[in-house]
């Protein structure tokens, strides 16, 4: 009897080792499976991007006043810009990263002071990742800070989130402002009938963005019931989908958090306003750093296109942008009535000069913080599903 006890509770711990060696193989499996889904998405989305620019391309292509474009005058003109002004745009670049790392401290200060030096870093990593894998190293920032101050991924998406509704509020009320400003001289057909459209729709840009900041308000006061609301709304959604727009919703009332006085309000104000009017003086004096047809650019000029080369960075490829490009060249040539040679050198050197300056000294800063961007990559990946999955991990410096 004590030798069948024995072979029984031999072949049950057999049977339990079989199962759990099947379940971790299941996990790893799965572990796999989901990596490739998402590589395939995103590659899914590569490809989608990469046809609605060509698509683009080609429709611009067959216009009449691209058919007879002069490539060799156009590179002539990138190869004359003056060095000047580049390193001056360069300049303005890094005083508008310092800008956003201060106003994220701001932001951040009601969870942990942190040093405004870790923040730029933070920024650069960002943005750096943004040119180089795309739109998905977005949160890189988020994830690097919460890796770096030990603090949790949701309190920084929400920073993300609530910088993002000032950058957008301030775009929208430049870009309005800009429209009454500057001499809009559009070409083509019915060029009459989209000047007043345009002016129109800058009236309620303008009339959207105070009705913005009046909702934030609001919601600031009652979240949580808003939140309620919504989810109940979305409630025939199946559960994957249906937790997204709540989510979102209480990130954004965490953000709205952080500002708790007067004068937070203040310095997150004045840091937005600082830093939109650097950006927009980058895109003026990159325009001007090549001389020509480029010099009857006026600040507001550059402002149509910085705010029109934002909405392009939705469509980006990584390593070569793509959207913002075509975005500030038509800017540039259908609005402000510049020649197809010099906007097509506008929306390169802009390009280049978001570019280059970021990501080089990114490059330059992953050895003293002992990262690369595909760890910072992996990072915010692993931060993401954290944060899908409702956990939190403490973090630990490296």
């Amino acid at each position: 009897m004590e030798i069948l006890v024995r072979n029984l509770d031999f072949r049950s711990c057999r049977t339990a080792g079989r199962r759990a060696i099947q379940t971790v193989r299941g996990g790893k499996s799965y572990m796999q499976f989901t990596r490739m889904s998402k590589r395939a998405h995103r590659l899914a989305g590569m490809a989608a991007t990469a046809l609605v620019l060509a698509l683009i391309v080609y429709k611009f292509s067959r216009s009449p006043e691209w058919r007879g474009f002069n490539w060799r005058l156009a590179a002539n003109l990138l190869s004359h810009a003056r060095a000047g002004n580049l390193l001056l745009a360069v300049l303005l670049l890094y005083i508008g990263a310092a800008i956003r790392a201060v106003r994220w401290k701001f932001f951040l200060r009601p969870v942990k002071t942190a040093p405004v030096w870790n923040l730029f870093v933070a920024q650069i990593y960002g943005f750096g990742s943004i040119f180089l894998i795309g739109r998905p190293g977005e949160i890189v920032r988020p994830a690097y800070i919460a890796n770096r101050e030990g603090v949790s991924f949701t309190s920084q998406l929400a920073i993300l989130i609530l910088e993002r509704v000032y950058d957008a509020i301030a775009m929208g009320i430049i870009f309005a402002l800009a429209l009454h400003f500057t001499a809009v001289r559009l070409t083509g057909l019915g060029a009459d009938v989209l000047l007043h459209r345009m002016r129109q729709a800058s009236v309620v840009v303008l009339l959207v963005a105070a009705a913005l900041v009046l909702g934030l308000v609001v919601f600031r006061h009652c979240a949580e019931a808003v939140t309620v609301f919504v989810e109940r709304r979305f409630g025939f959604l199946p559960a994957r989908f249906r937790s997204g727009p709540g989510r979102v919703l209480r990130s954004l009332a965490a953000g709205l958090g952080a500002i708790r006085s007067w004068r937070d309000l203040t310095a997150s104000v004045v840091c937005t306003i600082l830093l939109w009017t650097l950006n927009v003086t980058m895109f003026w004096v990159s325009f001007h750093s090549l001389g020509g047809e480029l010099l009857s650019v006026s600040w507001w000029g550059a402002a149509i296109a910085s705010f029109l080369g934002g909405i392009g960075l939705a469509l980006q490829l990584p390593g070569v942008g793509g959207g913002i490009q075509i975005a500030i060249i038509e800017s540039l040539k259908r609005i402000l009535g510049v020649a197809p040679e010099a906007a097509v050198g506008g929306g390169l050197l802009i390009w280049a000069v978001l570019t280059f300056p970021v990501v080089g000294l990114g490059l330059v800063l992953l050895p003293f913080q002992r990262v690369s961007f595909r760890r910072l990559e992996a990072m915010a990946d692993g931060e993401a599903q954290r944060a899908g999955a409702g956990t939190y991990v403490p973090h630990t410096r490296d």
